[in-house]
């Protein structure tokens, strides 16, 4: 799930003619005329990325690309901008983290496997409870994004503000870690179906970047929750 996700925004990159994840801030007027070519080459790059590792061919150099694109074309633009847009910072940092978790699971880089973990579990958690907090703050916004056919939108917008919080502090708790990091995947997933997609399909444009990032995000819940599920426990900091 989380490399269909990449794959799915760099194609999306091709169409938007910028690196298209986590919708960073426009490049300095001096860098504008590096695109669309470096939106395609970036763009394929990744998808080369994505197939090599389903191949099983450098897998290792396929995971350090995708982390490196994504921290030099996306991670780097919303440094100066984090006061404004910290929610799609954070994007870029679990996108990355994604892509470190699945690289523990490689010969050599097995030792890392619980600092990779903490990473994903401490950014998830600012991630989840920065986009709950939101919730609150934004109702009225929030609420439009609920499809039609759902009944009682300002409740659900509550509802799912209080299920990021609680899913988010559920990942720093030992005890909660499997339970929140499954739910919190079901949940994003569901999204995925029921928000991103078919808005995707009607409002099309940058709507397509919901799609890839809530496939990506719930696929690395689902890896966290099968890490813990296999290790029996959960790893010391």
């Amino acid at each position: 799930m989380y490399l269909l996700g990449i794959a799915e925004l760099a194609i999306y990159n091709f169409a938007k003619g910028d690196f298209a994840m986590t919708r960073p801030r426009p490049l300095p007027e001096i860098l504008l005329g590096i695109n669309p070519d470096m939106a395609y080459i970036s763009g394929a790059l990744l998808l080369i990325s994505v197939l090599a590792f389903y191949l099983n061919r450098y897998r290792t150099a396929a995971l350090w690309t995708i982390a490196n694109l994504i921290f030099w074309l996306a991670t780097s633009r919303h440094i100066y901008n984090l006061w404004r847009d910290h929610i799609n910072g954070f994007k870029t940092l679990w996108l990355i983290g994604g892509a470190l978790l699945i690289l523990t699971a490689i010969e050599g880089y097995q030792k890392y496997f619980k600092m990779a973990l903490w990473f994903n579990l401490i950014i998830l958690f600012l991630f989840f409870v920065d986009c709950g907090v939101a919730h609150f703050q934004y109702p009225d916004f929030v609420k439009m994004l609920i499809p039609s056919f759902i009944p009682f939108p300002l409740f659900f917008t509550y509802f799912a503000a209080v299920c990021l919080i609680s899913g988010g502090v559920g990942l720093l708790i030992p005890p909660t870690q499997k339970l929140a990091a499954l739910l919190s995947g079901i949940q994003i997933a569901g999204w995925f179906i029921l928000l991103h997609v078919p808005r995707a399909l009607t409002i099309k444009g940058d709507e397509w970047i919901g799609v890839g990032e809530s496939l990506a995000v719930s696929g690395i819940c689902f890896m966290i929750y099968s890490e813990l599920k296999s290790k029996g426990t959960t790893p010391s900091i």
